[in-house]
């Protein structure tokens, strides 16, 4: 089969979830099938870093997007949807979220939630600009399209799976889920060296406990914080509450928090994290705490495992399903439960060495290379449809 796949985030600049799995399906997709032909659509000429197999069967086009307010729907709808139809592949791959809707071969879209239907949910009261509510808007209208016209519905748990057919409304048997993986580089460090020079250049203290805010207010770190506050004193004394923020949005509003609570010595803020640097933040910290209020996957708990860190949890959507037993859980809206778990893991040093066994035993049966030839399954299976 010739397999289009819009791989828009190979080389767009935005961090996150899309990018993550774009990224890493696409390259264990060229390490486990020399068969297929693929060509991967791009939005822009790739830099040299880009993540691009380089392998026989696999080609690129670009498909510019950088127009004013309009450049992405524009992109997928009218160029995309041109250079599909001049390549005729046999099938195309739309693996974020949205997909040109006019095509002349069957489609695979990959949902990876249901955020996006109940954005009002998790905005918490925030204006939008105006690109801001378009993008939203057509974030809102073109899935659904999208969903009825697929032949698969990839997804990434089960609960993102049910959540999908129940509100859209699309048979279960073209709903197949294909977890994700942490990328490889999450593992642990042999030796500290390496550690303890991302320490001193962090001015980071031995023990500390991590979490991962970004500019979206579902990862609920203002409950976190409120939860840590409410810690004995001298655990928050031993141990520091170290954020790390992958968008700089919240971090003002945030940091106002901090200062109220009295935390200003105890919460600090990382920001520009790489990821390689995030592997040492994962091994050197004591504790990983994943407060969020929705998950369709939710790899910070894995990747967290991987590198020997004991995790709590929130108890909702997709994230008991993924952290399975390696991890205790807590109500993600009760600041009083958070700390008690947090307390209890701290305190009990047992404990926490016996998830931190589990959580290498759990994250071992997760790879992206299992997610691709199940991938390549649903291609085929497509065919069929």
């Amino acid at each position: 089969m010739k397999i289009g796949i819009d791989a828009r985030f190979l080389t767009h600049p935005q961090a996150g979830g899309f990018k993550t799995y774009t990224e890493n399906l696409v390259n264990a997709l060229a390490s486990v099938d020399a068969e297929n032909e693929y060509i991967l659509y791009l939005d822009r000429s790739p830099a040299p870093e880009a993540k691009i197999p380089r392998r026989p069967n696999f080609t690129w086009r670009v498909v510019p997007g950088q127009l004013p307010m309009i450049g992405m729907p524009w992109r997928e709808q009218v160029g995309l949807a041109w250079q599909l139809s001049k390549d005729k592949p046999d099938l195309f791959h739309a693996p974020c979220l949205t997909a040109p809707l006019r095509l002349n071969c069957p489609l695979v879209v990959t949902i990876h939630d249901t955020i996006w239907l109940f954005p009002e949910k998790f905005r918490q009261g925030k204006s939008l600009s105006l690109q801001r509510k378009m993008m939203e808007r057509y974030n809102h209208l073109i899935p659904k399209r999208a969903a009825h016209q697929a032949a698969v519905i990839l997804t990434v748990s089960h609960a993102a799976r049910e959540s999908i057919i129940h509100h859209l409304g699309v048979a279960a048997d073209r709903v197949q889920v294909t977890y994700e993986a942490p990328n490889p580089m999450y593992r642990r460090v042999d030796g500290c060296e390496n550690i303890e020079a991302m320490r001193q250049a962090r001015q980071l203290p031995s023990e500390f406990i991590l979490a991962i805010g970004s500019a979206d207010p579902r990862k609920n770190i203002s409950t976190l914080i409120q939860a840590y506050a409410s810690l004995p004193a001298n655990l928050r004394e031993r141990f520091k509450l170290v954020i790390v923020w992958t968008h700089t949005l919240l971090t003002t509003e945030l940091a106002g928090q901090v200062e109220r609570l009295g935390l200003t010595n105890q919460v600090q803020f990382l920001k520009q994290v790489s990821n390689e640097e995030l592997v040492l933040l994962y091994n050197a910290a004591d504790l990983f705490v994943f407060p969020s209020l929705y998950e369709g996957f939710g790899l910070p708990p894995l990747e967290a495992m991987a590198c020997g860190a004991p995790v709590v949890a929130a108890n909702n959507s997709s994230i008991p399903e993924i952290a399975g037993d390696a991890a205790l859980f807590f109500q993600a809206e009760d600041a009083t439960g958070i700390a008690s778990v947090i307390a209890k893991v701290l305190a009990d040093e047992t404990l926490r060495l016996d998830l931190i066994k589990k959580g290498y035993q759990h994250v071992s049966t997760f790879s992206w290379e299992k997610c691709a030839r199940q991938t390549t399954g649903a291609y085929k299976y497509s065919a069929l449809v």
